[in-house]
């Protein structure tokens, strides 16, 4: 009787390295793939797509009584223009510009970080460079598809002024169209 209990005890255990080899393999597929910084040919692609084009979105709407605005503007490099409303006064507004940005690709995302940025606080009280742009960067997700095309701001900075935080998840901004 002895060895019949035995025999089941081995049986099980042997399951547990398949097991946890398992469980290892699945837990390491779905981590995060690490940012990567893009070949000079592949910014360039990506510049060239995001080049005098214009996204803005509005929370929770344009028309609402209390709401908050972004627009990413992609001429002459990147801007990032923000502001919160209450009717039809603009309380707080503001802007983060570069004449030039890096990009980094991660799976489908990719995410541009400003270089040599600098910002301008235009509401309440008008001053430049006196918003702190530590740990901001945009992420772009289907880049290439104008339908499907999605934002993320990514900041890791309590300290910006309303409207944020805003747009930490994947959000369809609508493009402007600009006609010369």
């Amino acid at each position: 009787m002895r060895q019949h209990n035995t025999f089941k005890i081995n049986t099980k255990t042997h399951g547990l390295p398949f097991i946890l080899m398992l469980t290892c393999l699945i837990l390491s597929s779905c981590a995060d793939n690490p940012l990567q910084p893009v070949s000079s040919e592949e910014e360039q692609r990506i510049k060239s797509e995001l080049n005098d084009r214009s996204f803005r979105q509005f929370d929770p709407s344009k028309d609402a009584d209390k709401r908050k605005a972004v627009i990413l503007d992609f001429f002459n490099g990147v801007s990032l223009w923000a502001q919160y409303a209450e009717g039809p006064y603009a309380l707080d507004e503001w802007e983060i510009l570069s004449d030039d940005y890096r990009i980094e690709k991660a799976g489908s995302e990719y995410r541009i970080y400003f270089e040599a940025l600098r910002s301008q606080q235009i509401l309440p009280t008008p001053c430049d460079n006196c918003i702190e742009t530590t740990g901001i960067s945009i992420s772009i997700q289907n880049l290439f598809d104008s339908e499907k095309i999605r934002f993320r701001l990514n900041i890791n900075n309590d300290n910006f002024p309303r409207p944020f935080p805003i747009f930490e998840s994947w959000t369809k901004f609508n493009e402007d169209e600009y006609f010369d």
